[in-house]
């Protein structure tokens, strides 16, 4: 495949590459644009604004490394003059402030709350567009230029990509940077030990391991290389992995700046006792006591293993648990993956390992796909596909491999091609902007996602400003909402009748007993009671047809008569 770069069909595949990501950036940049805020937002904006302005890494370490969120933080604190309160309770401490105290931070600030929230997305669309140069530069080593353009041509369009990459969350991080981790992994082990590229694929590593705690799957990866490594090159390897480990060490150091923790005055010490229940408290103990990696990291990494082994309460076809199902990603990923990708990888892979002359490029994409896949369906959590995020990078460029499938009959799997590729851009092209929602025709479409998935799924509290816009389309002056989302209709001129919701925090119009009669607008995942101690305090409205729906996330019924 070399070579082919600065030909002509390089150089056009270059410019249809930059093109799609062009596109890419749009897309995105609508859909953040058009959509308010998710659930964890506001959380992520204000701890990464404080890290980056403040250097205060203690306000939320909960379950999150600071990279993630500093990249949604770096543009508001480069670019505009915020209010923000120093004193802010941190996360879980007391009497904690800090979720009201985000959303006051996102929108009762001295800039619009559009303008804060659009640059802390802004950070993430453009890494994801960056990330799309290399699905194109990995795509085109292992199977040239077509192969290149199809799997930018997947990346660009992809509902799950676009609507991650267009809030201001830590899934879209992760899965930047774990791809990029292996892009220069597999440069070390197909090309050779040189000091840079152990050195370039070290500082992805720290980057990936700084964004969120996935990262940590990286771990078997790179000791399974040495292992390589050590079988072919001998001793030689050693010192470039010794140099691979030292860079990543230092790096996650210099991303907290080189301290355990904060010096400032204000600094509250975490609250390592919600973890003493644990077996590994010891391990933690003496990292902590050895100092050997900064305290906010560890204490993320522990929250993010209490948390995974606990579970959170979920939703998946009707039925509810506590602590997931085994399956719940397989179902996840078969009904929000569009089905002209699935139909392409099957593809690419059953032909890819017809053959061994290609097989190991083709493991190089599947194995880390697949560890992160079982490593999710082994935990608990199971509320979002945004989870296995990492995994779809690899299938793009794994499904670069179809332009080379050789067949008895080319021009029937010619026309089956074009025809996959134009269903797959007209499902990308209707779904916009409402790439959260989407869901393939397996299920007959995103209108009947909420009957199999819903929290980040589908509906995360970004459809407020979608209401207010229905509201006014349909001269409707006041609604009765059940909103699934930390936000507050009041910062979009909704008038409402509070009825129970998961969560808006300071409810207007609180009434005891609410009448069946007027307009009610309930959220997909209040629908389903997911988090409501009676799951079918809703279910009057599940045998009603909704009179309309707000981005497949809010339906409206009408019971004026």
């Amino acid at each position: 495949m070399r070579g082919e770069g600065c030909s002509k069909k390089g150089l056009i595949a270059w410019a249809i590459a930059a093109t799609l990501i062009i596109v890419f950036f749009v897309a995105a940049s609508s859909v953040a644009l058009k959509k308010n805020n998710t659930w964890d937002e506001s959380a992520h904006i204000l701890s990464g604004y404080a890290y980056v302005k403040k250097g205060m890494d203690w306000i939320s370490p909960l379950n999150h490394p600071v990279l993630g969120r500093a990249i949604s933080g770096a543009l508001p604190a480069a670019f505009l003059d915020l209010d923000f309160d120093e004193k802010v309770s941190p996360e879980g401490a007391r009497g904690s402030n800090f979720f009201p105290y985000s959303l006051k931070f996102l929108y009762e600030n001295r800039v619009s709350g559009d303008t804060v929230l659009f640059l802390s997305r802004l950070g993430n669309i453009i890494l994801a567009s960056i990330l799309g140069i290399f699905v194109f530069l990995w795509s085109r080593e292992l199977w040239g230029i077509k192969g290149a353009v199809l799997s930018v041509f997947l990346y660009a369009l992809c509902p799950n990509i676009i609507a991650n990459a267009s809030i201001a969350t830590t899934d879209l991080p992760i899965t930047a940077f774990f791809f990029i981790s292996l892009y220069f992994l597999y440069g070390i082990d197909a090309k050779g030990l040189k000091a840079w590229r152990v050195i370039a694929a070290a500082v992805a590593i720290a980057l990936a391991l700084a964004s969120k705690h996935t990262a940590l799957l990286l771990v078997p990866i790179v000791l399974a290389l040495l292992a390589i490594a050590l079988r072919r090159e001998g001793k030689k390897a050693l010192p470039y992995y010794a140099l691979l480990v030292i860079t990543v060490y230092l790096c996650l150091w210099a991303i907290y700046g080189f301290r355990f923790h904060s010096g400032r005055p204000d600094y509250e010490p975490l609250n390592w006792s919600i973890f003493s229940s644990s077996s590994l408290m010891p391990l933690f103990d003496l990292l902590r006591d050895w100092r050997l990696l900064p305290e906010a990291y560890l204490y993320s990494v522990a929250g993010v293993v209490m948390g995974a082994s606990t579970g959170r309460a979920a939703f998946l076809m009707g039925e509810y648990s506590s602590t997931g199902w085994w399956y719940y990603f397989i179902v996840a990923f078969l009904i929000k993956t569009p089905i002209p990708v699935l139909i392409l990888i099957n593809a690419s892979t059953l032909y890819l390992f017809a053959g061994r002359e290609r097989l190991k490029y083709g493991l190089w994409l599947l194995v880390p796909a697949l560890i992160v896949f079982t490593a999710m369906s082994l935990q608990k959590v199971n509320i979002g596909i945004r989870h296995i995020l990492p995994v779809y990078p690899f299938i793009f460029t794994l499904t670069g491999f179809v332009p080379l499938i050789k067949t008895k009959s080319a021009r029937a799997a010619k026309s089956v091609f074009i025809f996959l590729i134009a269903w797959y851009a007209y499902s990308a092209a209707s779904i916009h902007p409402h790439q959260l929602a989407y869901f393939n025709e397996f299920i007959g479409g995103p209108q009947n996602g909420y009957r199999y998935l819903v929290d980040s799924n589908l509906d995360w509290g970004q459809d407020l400003k979608g209401l207010k816009k229905y509201m006014e389309d349909n001269n409707i002056e006041k609604i009765k909402l059940a909103y699934f989302g930390l936000s507050d209709p009041k910062y979009f001129g909704i008038d409402y009748e509070y009825l129970p919701s998961y969560a808006i925090l300071e409810p207007v119009n609180v009434k005891e007993a609410v009448e069946l009669k007027g307009y009610f607008a309930v959220s997909a995942t209040m629908l389903q009671g997911v988090y409501l101690a009676d799951k079918d305090y809703y279910k009057v409205f599940k045998g009603m047809e909704p009179v309309g729906n707000v981005g497949y996330s809010i339906f409206i019924y009408d019971l004026n008569n």
